[in-house]
């Protein structure tokens, strides 16, 4: 930038403006009322890096100017060349360490930028923080951002962002026009070659683009300069093209009316385009990488769902428990989000946390691939066919027995054994009745036997559920399968570090009775409590399992604040606000779907 040396209009400085045009000096005729009205010697058009006022002993201007930091040098006429050579080499020294300055610092914002980006991992989200970026960094009142597309075998540009003004942080258009060099942004983005334009409204009717004036006219607005390039990807490809418009002294000056435009607006030159490219190059890669998280996170999301269906083909019984269990804790995390009293205002979700513990509900069950298919099926305490086994008994014994009241007795006996088969939500203690089955004796070829075994009593004796210790054992060793899957996948190179330590706590509880580890209170993470919370209700209210029917949301509900809250199994307050702000109602069970909040 040169220096300038400004005068006021009534100051007649003789040959001098034309002497020191000629050897590149800027030499203007100001008025400094109005200058300082405007705000000072930023607000000029063409504001320099270093200003030489020249203005006579009692002028008025003299005590601001003297405080403003673009002025190195104030001189009183008559002006000498030597003084004046003076001053010129004060500017130019100023000048150059402004300049290095100036250069580290854009250096820095440039660095800092490329931070920004990268750590930015949502398209649209990256794509308005490009823009915004790129019009700090050159003082531009407004910019948008245009993407190439491929649209039915044909390269479009996509419209994505547009914005105006400093406090404007953006509106997605998504809008698609044509790839052609009609207009500013679809030349660039054809030939890959940045365009500098001083004034919009003077581009030649001879050049191949021209400007759009359709939102000016709608808006009273005035674009005046505009500063377009193209980002490019590593390959050195064309991806797009960002736009920037109205080169201001400051980001933050706002611009007041079309004639306020034309005061303060100024020219793009050469170092606002370099900077623009620079940046513009590290929008496209991270723009790239952005879109290659996306494609990643797309397949994965293909990997969880085909995990699911490969736990639910082999438990027919559990179809849709999984997503149903995801939805449920993902609404949990949300509506947690937006409490901001009471003990659960400090506990906040971020976006990531929220996917993960998605992916965590998702996948708790996929270790039930290990189990053996008869437990899920398992309708009953006893083994399948045998209940029939034990009812052929009880028929010899009726034929073997001598009385009418004998008779009665083992019916009474049968009709017991048969109760007893059905599994119970909630533990029970046993009928003694079963005990007076296994004293009762049939005769069959090989003498004397009991009407019921020991392991069949301890079957029926089965205090809840359809599963024996055993069984319930090896069904139970499912989360630690899920555990050892999960820890396969590389989660550390993710933002969902956690995803297998949640999914291996889904079934402890906080008084430490839980499985497999017996965690105890702090140590189970507030995801995980979500996750349980979630897990239990789904299972007391599916209606296609095989070992009990389904029941309803309110009975559920009871026997979680019952029989797990208030004996210290569950989170009270997370049980809370499950209840409260009816958070079971995610999930809609008359079709079966789950109403997944995907997070993106």
């Amino acid at each position: 930038m040169a220096t300038l040396v400004l005068y006021p209009h009534d100051l007649d400085l003789g040959e001098l403006p034309l002497l020191l045009g000629n050897v590149g000096v800027s030499v203007h005729a100001v008025d400094f009322k109005q200058l300082r009205e405007r705000g000072g010697l930023k607000t000029l058009g063409a504001p320099p890096a270093t200003a030489i006022v020249v203005l006579p002993p009692q002028h008025s201007a003299l005590a601001w100017i003297a405080d403003d930091p673009e002025v190195v040098a104030i001189m009183h006429p008559p002006v000498t060349g030597a003084a004046l050579l003076a001053s010129l080499r004060t500017a130019a020294k100023v000048e150059t360490a402004r300049t290095l300055t100036r250069t580290a610092r854009e250096g820095e914002e440039l660095l800092e930028i490329g931070r920004a980006l990268s750590s930015e991992r949502d398209l649209p989200t990256l794509q308005r923080l490009i823009v915004r970026k790129a019009r700090e960094l050159t003082g531009s009142d407004a910019g948008s951002l245009f993407v190439i597309e491929e649209h039915d075998d044909q390269k479009r540009l996509r419209f994505a962002v547009a914005q105006t003004g400093p406090k404007d942080d953006g509106v997605l258009m998504n809008a698609l026009l044509p790839l052609s060099t009609t207009s500013i942004v679809g030349y660039v983005a054809v030939t890959g070659d940045p365009l500098r334009i001083e004034d919009a409204y003077a581009i030649p009717e001879s050049s191949p683009y021209q400007f759009n004036r359709g939102f000016d006219d709608k808006n009273n607005y005035r674009t005046k300069s505009i500063l377009c390039v193209p980002m490019r990807n590593l390959h050195g490809d064309v991806i797009g093209a960002i736009q920037l418009i109205n080169h201001k002294p400051s980001f933050h000056t706002e611009l007041e009316s079309p004639a306020h435009t034309e005061e303060i607006v100024r020219p793009y030159d050469q170092h606002d385009e370099r900077l623009l490219t620079a940046l513009a190059s590290q929008a496209a890669v991270a723009m790239e990488n952005a879109r290659l998280v996306d494609a990643i996170q797309n397949l994965f999301e293909r990997f969880v769902h085909a995990s699911v269906k490969a736990i639910e083909v082999r438990d027919k019984s559990t179809q849709g428990h999984s997503e149903r269990v995801a939805a449920l804790t993902v609404a949990q995390a949300e509506a947690i989000n937006t409490i901001d009293s009471g003990p659960l205002a400090g506990l906040h979700f971020t976006v990531e946390q929220i996917r993960e513990v998605r992916y965590a509900s998702l996948l708790h069950d996929f270790g039930k691939v290990a189990v053996p298919e008869y437990i899920f099926a398992k309708a009953k305490k006893l083994p399948d066919g045998r209940l029939d086994t034990v009812r052929l008994r009880f028929l010899l014994a009726l034929e073997q027995a001598r009385n009418k009241d004998d008779k009665e007795l083992l019916r009474e006996l049968l009709s017991k054994v048969e109760g007893a088969n059905e599994p119970n939500v909630v533990a029970d203690a046993g009928d003694e009745t079963l005990l007076r089955a296994m004293e009762r004796r049939y005769r069959d070829v090989d003498g004397p036997r009991p009407l019921l075994d020991q392991a069949e009593y301890d079957y029926l004796t089965i205090p809840r559920g359809s599963l024996s210790d055993d069984e319930r054992n090896r069904m139970q060793e499912h989360v630690t399968q899920s555990f050892l899957f999960l820890r396969e996948i590389p989660w550390q190179e993710t933002p969902w570090r956690d995803v297998a330590d949640l999914a291996y706590g889904h079934h402890e509880h906080l008084d430490g009775t839980g499985y497999p580890r017996k965690l105890k209170g702090e140590a189970i993470k507030p995801q995980v409590r979500m996750m349980t919370i979630s897990d239990v209700f789904d299972a007391l209210t599916a209606s296609d399992r095989p070992y009990k029917k389904g029941m309803s949301a309110e009975r559920a509900l009871d026997i979680l604040a019952k029989e797990f809250a208030q004996r210290g199994k569950v989170d009270p307050l997370l049980l809370d606000v499950f209840i409260h702000k009816r958070l079971y109602e995610v999930t809609n069970r008359e079709d079966n779907n789950p109403l997944i909040k995907h997070v993106s």
